[in-house]
């Protein structure tokens, strides 16, 4: 348990961060914080795992432990520690993190974070997140950076739906309008963290990764339908002399960890035998992405240039509550 300071919200509540198998060790426990319901409450059906599957992951599954077996001859390997963290005010949960690290490649994957609507005042948010990764730097000592998806935003897209809210002062957007401006707030709240996005040095533009479908249940014909696109960004560990590599090693790195062994390796794992078909077609969209991008001078860089800020200033100016 650790206890965040600051003066947030209402400053008469003790703020503290739990974390799943260290201060909250089994199911009836994690419940009670009440951070499925928050999960819930804070990401739209499309973008939540099960809580089941969440519950799973932290308790049982990703403990640490190496974990072991075959695809037709192919024995195949991998070692995963999933943390939940839990920030509570007078012992409810009101921001919750969670993260993998992949003992492989020594990454940490941010999968999600977030904070109720009533508590994100005062940079509560911000704070958590750099309480969670000092916490995460003690529980896995080896670990080199945090990686982690963003969706990607289209800057001529946001630019127009800013305009014509500024034109016609309406308030009121539309599923798509917000998805776009969501896209934009959550590149820019991970770049206030200081996190770098992974760019072709010639273009400048942001390398584009493609996630494989997350349900193998669904027919090998649909699999490609439910691929998504991203950008990755990262955050080396201050002071570790291995994340002085080069970025294209990295990308190299986080590619495999992310798409190989945390996504394939975990859901093949629950049906080995029936879901070979799902492991030749998830490792060859990956291997496909880094044939891609294998000639490329990857860099680092801030995602957000002085267009990007100027398009944040006028839609913050617009003062339309728009949780991200």
């Amino acid at each position: 348990m650790r206890f965040l300071n600051g003066r947030y919200g209402a400053a008469s509540q003790p703020l503290d961060i739990v974390v799943a198998r260290q201060d909250v060790r089994d199911d009836a426990a994690l419940r009670g914080t009440g951070v499925l319901e928050l999960y819930e409450e804070l990401f739209p059906p499309t973008e939540r795992d099960s809580s089941e599957d969440i519950v799973r992951w932290v308790l049982s599954d990703d403990v640490g432990e190496r974990r072991q077996f075959s695809v037709g001859s192919q024995a195949i390997s991998y070692r995963l520690d999933s943390r939940c963290f839990i920030l509570r005010a007078s012992g409810h949960a009101i921001g919750l993190g969670f993260f993998t690290y992949d003992h492989a490649s020594d990454l940490i994957f941010c999968n999600y974070v977030g904070v109720a609507k009533a508590w994100r005042g005062g940079g509560l948010a911000r704070a958590f997140y750099r309480q969670m990764i000092v916490m995460l730097d003690a529980l896995f000592p080896r670990n080199i950076g945090v990686v982690l998806e963003v969706e990607p935003f289209d800057r001529d897209r946001v630019a127009a739906i800013v305009a014509d809210l500024e034109r016609a002062g309406r308030r009121e957007l539309a599923a798509d309008e917000q998805d776009e401006i969501r896209r934009l707030l959550r590149v820019s709240w991970y770049d206030k963290l200081d996190h770098a996005v992974f760019c072709d040095a010639r273009t400048t533009q942001p390398l584009l990764c493609r996630s494989p479908c997350l349900d193998p249940c669904l027919p090998s014909s649909h699999w490609a339908g439910g691929e998504e696109s991203y950008w990755l960004m990262w955050q080396a560990r201050a002071g570790v002399p291995s994340a002085k590599r080069p970025a294209s090693e990295f990308w190299q790195i986080a590619v495999t960890a992310i798409y190989i062994e945390i996504l394939a390796k975990s859901l093949v794992d629950d049906d080995p035998s029936g879901r070979r078909d799902y492991w030749d077609y998830a490792t060859t969209l990956v291997a496909e992405t880094l044939q891609r991008t294998a000639t490329t001078d990857v860099h680092f860089a801030r995602c957000l240039g002085e267009e990007d800020g100027a398009l944040l200033s006028r839609w913050r100016r617009l003062a339309i509550d728009l949780p991200i």
